[in-house]
């Protein structure tokens, strides 16, 4: 009796943690003439008037009563609500995803009801969290990095929002699992919900999709991109949906095309049955349903927030360029704008457009309004936000901090809203908000590369690599992880102003915390396999001595300051903070 008492409630979570919404109304409701999904929606048994309902394709609002009705194919398997302004969808205990949709079960031709309860909040003041590239896969580590480095920040910004009553969100814009070890480690999407779950993620979580959400075992053909999210669909629903808090319309995407194409000499993985390769772009399937979506808001001041995987935008120079180029693909694989100003058109009616995005695993602002040749897009910002696994959990994992690809901190993006006021900063899973910064006394990192014989072997097998043995004397490198052209600044020496050079150079202790593990340590030396890759977001100044003080200002986009007063000389090495 103990044993099958034991086994329904496992089965009781596990249900938990696949099926949405199953509120059984008891509002009458009665399918409409030819309507194949219907249902109510209600707060505190009182019908909800106006509230947007979709099975992605047509979008319908209901009635007075609470009533809707759907014609639907059924092709997405799912029907879902836009959450409408001053008001949340449930989340069930042990879970972290709202209640806002529901899996269909019945033929395309059987009408079938799904009703969905919503809950009244005041959250025109909220904060929204972003978070991106988690990469869980069961390895290196990756699940105890998470709830030991990354959960406390994250706990932190949500209790410091809370204590002041301010209702706290998160969007994650996908790449949440590794597909390719799901058949190796036995770790999947749905064991990354499950173990979300799990470690308490304090906040509801909007989630969508990034390649490595993609089934690889999918067979590639005409529907392979549809049939790669088929996992991803039972565990987390839509692949794009809709929902307001406060005066915001937040809206979540699929802006990749999987294609997962056979080729020669490939070694996939286990059970992999193409290359994984995809295209960056929002198909049209999509493209007609958000036209749809945000023909809805009849208040273009509306601020318009979108999650999507692959960034839109970025500066091809980010330190001295206004040119703009786009993460989007065209037929052949190539980065090209007219996908990407094709996609924007949808938005040009708006005031202000943020993309929450991830995939490169950098963090990088992209405000379109310093590109002159694309006037259209200055509504339009690109916040590219770094990964919470990093550099794929490796940098920790082997001894040094947790760093991103571009030597910034591995973290996440706050986004405090005040009605429809916006603003973000930085959160590193090391060091927290308030610092944004990381200056190098490259006297120190110059004499670390000349006397480290790990270094000489990376370097004579990657002479590519910038040699900081030979650094000219008493430079300071400064890494500000999140600048932007707006941001400010500032070193003295003695109360006597720096000249500040902005830039572009290789980050030091990503090289020695990540090239050095993954190279030297693994005594892979393939040679040139690693080469510089210097981060647009660096400054540097000379000092007169290699012992004076220096005070470092910097000031971000809404006027917060961060300090430093850098002694030295200043040690380097893998592991500072």
């Amino acid at each position: 009796m103990k044993k099958v008492i034991l086994t329904l409630l496992a089965l009781s979570v596990c249900c938990n943690l696949t099926a949405q919404s199953t509120f059984i109304s008891n509002l009458k409701a009665k399918a409409a003439k030819g309507a194949t999904i219907y249902g109510t929606v209600e707060c505190n048994g009182a019908p909800l008037e106006g509230v947007a309902v979709s099975d992605g394709y047509s979008i319908v609002k209901t009635d007075k009563k609470g009533l809707y009705n759907l014609v639907s194919e059924k092709k997405n398997g799912n029907v879902f609500i836009t959450i409408p302004s001053g008001y949340e969808a449930p989340v069930a205990a042990g879970d972290v995803q709202p209640q806002y949709w529901a899996a269909l079960t019945a033929d395309s031709t059987t009408a079938e009801r799904h009703d969905f309860e919503l809950k009244a909040v005041e959250n025109d003041k909220h904060v929204m969290l972003a978070i991106t590239d988690i990469h869980l896969s069961n390895q290196l580590g990756d699940i105890d990095q998470l709830k030991t480095i990354v959960m406390p920040r994250i706990r932190e910004e949500v209790e410091k929002y809370r204590k002041q009553g301010i209702p706290v969100y998160t969007m994650c814009m996908g790449d949440s699992s590794f597909d390719l070890f799901w058949y190796d480690f036995l770790f999947d999407i749905k064991d990354f919900r499950t173990t979300i779950g799990k470690i308490g993620y304090p906040t509801p979580i909007f989630h969508t999709m990034g390649n490595h959400d993609n089934d690889g075992a999918t067979e590639p053909n005409a529907e392979t991109d549809f049939n790669a999210t088929k996992k991803y669909r039972e565990v987390f629903g839509p692949t794009y949906y809709s929902f307001n808090i406060g005066k915001v319309h937040y809206i979540m995407l699929d802006n990749l095309r999987y294609r997962n194409e056979k080729r020669k000499n490939m070694k996939p993985g286990k059970n992999m049955a193409g290359a994984r390769n995809y295209d960056h772009i929002v198909v049209e399937e999509q493209m007609e349903w958000l036209r749809k979506d945000l023909a809805m808001i009849e208040d273009k001041t509306t601020p318009i927030v979108v999650g999507m995987h692959c960034p839109v935008y970025r500066m091809k120079s980010e330190h001295n360029s206004t040119e703009l180029y786009s993460y989007f693909t065209d037929e052949n694989g190539g980065r090209t704008l007219p996908p990407a100003l094709y996609f924007s058109e949808a938005f040009k009616e708006f005031k202000e457009v943020h993309y929450l995005t991830g995939h490169t695993h950098k963090l990088i602002t992209t405000h379109c309004k310093y590109s002159t040749d694309y006037p259209q897009l200055a509504n339009t910002i690109d916040h590219n936000v770094s990964a919470i696994c990093g550099a794929w959990w490796f940098t920790a994992a082997h001894g040094g901090p947790h760093l991103a690809p571009d030597g910034s901190p591995a973290g996440f993006s706050v986004f405090p809203v005040d009605d429809k006021s916006i603003e973000w900063y930085f959160t590193s899973a090391d060091c927290g908000a308030e610092k944004q910064f990381r200056a190098f006394d490259l006297n120190a990192v110059r004499d670390y590369y000349r006397t480290s014989g790990e270094l000489h072997v990376l370097l004579e097998n990657n002479p590519l690599l910038t040699d900081f043995a030979k650094v000219e004397d008493n430079r300071v490198a400064i890494h500000v992880w999140d600048w932007a052209p707006d941001w400010k600044i500032s070193v003295t020496e003695n109360g006597k102003p720096l000249t500040v050079v902005h830039e572009p150079m290789e980050n030091p202790q990503y090289t020695v915390a990540y090239k050095i593990p993954k190279s030297v340590w693994r005594r892979d030396l393939t040679p040139n396999k690693y080469k510089a890759e210097p981060t647009a977001h660096m400054f540097h100044v000379t000092a007169s001595a290699p012992d004076t003080t220096l005070e470092i200002t910097v000031t971000d986009s809404f006027g917060k300051v961060y300090t430093e007063t850098m002694v030295r000389p200043k040690e380097f090495s893998k592991s500072m903070k």
